[in-house]
């Protein structure tokens, strides 16, 4: 059998922990992420200029592989936001097994396995977004927009403008990828199941549209189907992922909906009994009304 989380050095008890000591883990959580994300930008900073060429990618010969900037600072800052920015993403997985080990306390128990599968998929998933984003949307979107009336428009892009642009577009790649492992822990804590999501499953296909849609740096419906696309197989994915960690047998499902259906007929037929009931008794009067008249003539 796997192992549980690992807990804290001190034994912590959720309903006996103090705010203070909360507050006190919390901050010794804080203060290891800290760690890694400074580590990591320093170590980043020293490849700056190949991140910057690499973000220069999606745009191809539009720009010659050169920005222009507007002033005196501007070149630091923008490779000191590189460096954070690579910080960011290489110390996803610390931060989201420190979150994690903070709040799997509260919701039970959870499996050592269980938190080394859910950090393992969601980073992966946030890579794979970046990744996607990269590769086969922010391409087309970028070069969308430089060329465009190209004899009206002279282009002139800053790092600060073009470097935001595509870094927060990317991050939001990675954050919309998420949702599979997201599903996996409402699934694990039998929050959500496969039945559910099938059944909101045109409602989502909706919503990953429109998502996508605003998301997207360009207008055409190009660019938006293909951010749409995968993110509605993200969520056939999460489907299948609530399938599996959190079954609903089809009998139960089918057993289920047929005692609502028996319930609603047992009403139907009670409103009819009540009905008929009312019937009889005064057909039973009526004749009764008869009888006596008859008996009254044969006198």
């Amino acid at each position: 059998m796997a192992g549980r989380l690992r807990l804290p050095t001190r034994p912590r008890d959720e309903a006996r922990m103090t705010l203070i000591e909360h507050l006190d883990e919390l901050r010794s959580r804080i203060i290891k992420v800290g760690v890694a994300f400074v580590v990591a930008a320093t170590v980043a900073w020293f490849f700056r200029e190949q991140v910057f060429d690499l973000l220069l990618e999606p745009a191809g010969n539009r720009l010659e592989g050169r920005l222009y900037v507007t002033s005196v600072a501007e070149q630091f800052i923008n490779d000191l936001k590189l460096a954070l920015y690579v910080a960011f993403v290489v110390t996803i997985p610390i931060f989201l097994y420190q979150a994690w080990a903070f709040v799997a306390p509260a919701v039970g128990e959870m499996s050592r396995a269980f938190t080394y599968i859910l950090i393992t998929l969601a980073s992966s998933l946030f890579i794979a977004g970046i990744a996607f984003g990269y590769f086969f949307v922010l391409p087309v979107g970028v070069q969308f927009l430089l060329g465009w009336a190209p004899d009206r428009y002279e282009t002139i892009i800053t790092p600060t403008n073009y470097l935001a642009f595509v870094t927060r577009f990317l991050l939001a790649c990675g954050i919309v990828f998420e949702l599979p492992a997201a599903t996996y822990v409402g699934a694990k804590l039998e929050l959500i199941d496969a039945s559910l999501l099938k059944r909101y499953r045109r409602h989502a296909i909706v919503a990953n549209t429109i998502l996508a849609a605003a998301l997207t740096p360009t207008p055409d419906p190009f660019s938006m189907i293909l951010l749409a696309v995968p993110m509605i197989l993200m969520y056939e994915l999460s489907i299948v992922i609530a399938r599996y960690v959190n079954p609903t047998p089809e009998v139960a499902v089918h057993e289920l909906a047929t005692d609502e259906e028996d319930y609603e007929d047992e009403d139907y037929e009670d409103e009819d009994y009540e009905d008929e009931e009312v019937d009889p008794v005064y057909d039973g009067v009526e004749r009764r009304d008869d009888e006596e008249d008859e008996t009254e003539r044969d006198l």
